[in-house]
């Protein structure tokens, strides 16, 4: 265990809104932790209290527990189940357990499964929303659990284009693993993000530049939103996507694209629609009520890997392709802070009180702590 003591400070000031802190906001990252793993850390998750964070690394091969002080707890290995980099990673039952795609013995019908912490042992796996059909239809590639650990939901692999598709959206109750509601959106799920305090499930897409967002308790769609407009240049993925506390916002990030042959195929004009689309225009900010874009960050370079919200609701934080963790606040233009990581990363996570953020790197995580003045 290494620790550290670098100081990073950004000061910078915005106007007070509905849901947002006021006045003046300075914010100080410092290294505290290294976390080592086996491999490169693929995904990372803080416990509902803080005193936990949990890393999937070597491919999702391996699960690496740690309490609030750095020391190891457990490290449980994960037997086959094929590479698992989609960033999710989740604790439940007041932070015993812990939820990840399931090893390569699972059949067909298995969603995910769940690990004992103090046994390293699993004690479930859970069925799909489409049980008896193909794996694509059932595997939870993304999913998140609620604030208080209790609700569980997840998207599958496989979407409208599979054979058989019905449902690719699952919402459980964790405590009992009880399903709750299936719901279908007509697209491949790229990403996911439980918000409002349960309230609120976010989903990005897969080529179509959409944002979904549904009501949890219903499974209803509440609004669909065009993040990026159609283009004749090219199709965009949106592989994060992260909603704030009190639910007013979203954040999306473009994880990758294709680019359509034909008459455009590199031209001067799709060339600079390609380099926007990993750049200028990589992460926007959109009003859930309205669909309205509230803001663009051009300083980013994609693919972006990964986003929170902080849960105080003071910035957003996201990782990008070129080893850079930004602290932004999107409701006062370019009001952000950036810190040089010290590999690329693809995962991040927010402690619950805010005051600590862990970002994967290519050897383990490395934990900063996070003070916001005001």
């Amino acid at each position: 265990m290494a620790r550290i003591a670098l100081a990073c400070i950004s000061c910078f000031a915005f106007t007070t809104g509905r849901s947002h802190p006021p006045d003046r906001f300075s914010v100080e990252v410092v290294p505290q932790i290294d976390l080592p793993t086996p491999g490169a850390g693929v995904a990372v998750a803080w416990s509902e209290d803080g005193s936990r964070v949990a890393v999937a690394s070597d491919y999702g091969s391996v699960l690496s527990i740690w309490d609030r002080s750095g020391q190891l707890v457990n490290r449980i290995r994960r037997d086959g189940g094929g590479p698992t980099l989609e960033g999710s990673l989740a604790f439940v039952e007041n932070s015993s357990k812990l939820v990840f795609p399931p090893p390569g013995a699972a059949n067909d019908s298995a969603a995910f499964s769940v690990w004992d912490i103090a046994t390293g042992k699993i004690v479930a796996t859970v069925n799909g929303p489409q049980p008896g059909d193909e794996y694509p239809l059932n595997r939870a590639d993304h999913f998140m659990t609620s604030d208080d650990e209790t609700i569980f939901a997840m998207a599958t692999r496989g979407g409208p284009a599979w054979k058989g598709f019905r449902e690719n959206i699952a919402i459980y109750d964790s405590r009992s693993w009880q399903l709750l509601r299936t719901a279908a959106v007509p697209y491949s799920v790229s990403s996911l993000c439980l918000f409002a305090h349960g309230r609120l499930l976010g989903l990005g897409t897969v080529n179509s530049g959409r944002l979904v967002i549904l009501d949890s308790l219903s499974g209803a769609t509440i609004t669909e939103i065009r993040a990026y407009e159609d283009s004749k240049y090219g199709v965009v993925s949106l592989g994060v996507i992260a909603g704030s506390p009190t639910g007013d916002l979203i954040l999306t990030g473009v994880s990758s694209g294709a680019l359509h042959g034909g008459e455009y195929y590199n031209t001067r004009e799709q060339r600079a629609w390609d380099n926007a689309m990993s750049s200028t225009e990589a992460v926007r900010v959109f009003r859930v009520k309205d669909g309205a874009r509230v803001a663009s960050f051009p300083a980013a370079r994609g693919p972006i890997r990964q986003a929170k919200w902080d849960p105080k609701g003071r910035y957003v934080a996201f990782v990008d392709n070129d080893r850079g963790l930004f602290f932004w606040v999107p409701w006062k233009g370019l009001s952000y802070k950036k810190i040089n990581l010290p590999t690329r990363t693809l995962a991040l996570s927010i402690s619950p009180d805010g005051d600590r953020i862990a970002v994967t790197t290519d050897s383990g995580a490395r934990v900063y702590s996070v003070a916001v003045v005001q």
